[in-house]
């Protein structure tokens, strides 16, 4: 764990926060249309200054988003840049706002932020043609109090890393994993079915959104990545495994990741962001504890005022 050098909010209750963020165009495209944020919700600090690199977990959570743009020419670099410029001013304005949150106002402003961004997409869309049918994957995860809650629209990915094991924490919104749901005939090798590109959802590319949310218990050391396609597509879980359970700095585990998928031919922009999670108010490591992962009801945290 790197330290934390913000010394406000130290204490039995203290959750710290270790993270970095890096974004490459790789080896093919022209533009990169991938984004990423990260936001203090707590003091409403963006980017990745050196007291948001590391820092305490504040009353009002932490926000990390990457964001993967698409449509024709520069648009999709639009899209995606509104979406993390949006969604933390949105979610931190909303937050602030309410003074106390439980855990479903959090969860719901989280989804509100992000359907808001994709109103301004839209409008903007259809009001200028050059953008028209612009739009970004929103892989939004945000941790309030010991819970790790992740907002999900498209198939930009969102991992976490628990003694020597992966999960993803996310399902991705495609044409194929649809065709699976609903029990079509899909290619016994997915990998190599052009469906699993297509998206059935993108924030902004229409006027109404579905945001799934999902939500799991962090401990102590656990890391989560959070990534576009250009980076898992060319890089194999196992490999991304091994980069993020190794000893490097968060800094260093970004570049090699990048430095991977770029050997593997970099077809598309490599976006992501690793954090690193400790301090003693989270419970203590356990590399056998298994990671719960459930869909965010309400019903789950009536008991918390």
């Amino acid at each position: 764990m790197e330290s934390v050098a913000e010394p406000a909010g130290a204490g039995p209750s203290a959750i710290d926060i270790s993270l970095y963020g890096m974004s490459d165009v790789g080896r093919v495209r022209k533009n990169n249309e991938d984004n990423f944020v990260v936001c203090n919700l707590t003091t409403g600090e963006v980017g990745l200054t050196p007291s948001l690199r590391a820092h305490h977990l504040g009353e009002r959570g932490s926000l990390f988003i990457v964001a993967d743009g698409m449509g024709g020419e520069a648009s999709g670099e639009v899209a995606s840049q509104i979406c993390t410029v949006t969604v933390p001013k949105r979610l931190y304005d909303n937050l602030k706002s309410l003074g106390q949150v439980s855990e479903s106002n959090f969860v719901l402003l989280l989804r509100e932020a992000i359907e808001f961004a994709n109103q301004i997409i839209f409008q903007k869309a259809q009001g200028n043609p050059s953008f028209r049918g612009m739009g970004t994957t929103t892989t939004a995860a945000a941790l309030f109090g010991p819970y790790l809650y992740v907002a999900q629209v498209g198939d930009s990915r969102a991992y976490l890393i628990r003694g020597g094991n992966i999960l993803q924490l996310t399902r991705d919104q495609t044409l194929l994993n649809y065709l699976k749901e609903i029990g079509a005939e899909v290619s016994p090798e997915p990998e190599k079915d052009s469906r699993k590109s297509i998206l059935t959802q993108a924030v902004g590319s229409s006027e109404t959104l579905d945001v799934k949310v999902t939500y799991t218990k962090v401990r102590q050391g656990d890391r989560i990545l959070l990534c576009s396609d250009g980076l898992y597509n060319m890089v194999p879980g196992d490999k991304i495994l091994a980069i993020m359970s190794g000893s490097d700095t968060l800094a260093d585990k970004c570049k090699k990741l990048i430095e991977h998928a770029n050997a593997q031919g970099g077809t598309d922009n490599i976006t992501m962001i690793v954090a690193e999670f400790g301090g003693p108010g989270l419970p203590p490591p356990d590399a056998t504890a298994a990671i719960e992962l459930k869909e965010f009801s309400e019903e789950d945290f009536k008991a918390n005022p």
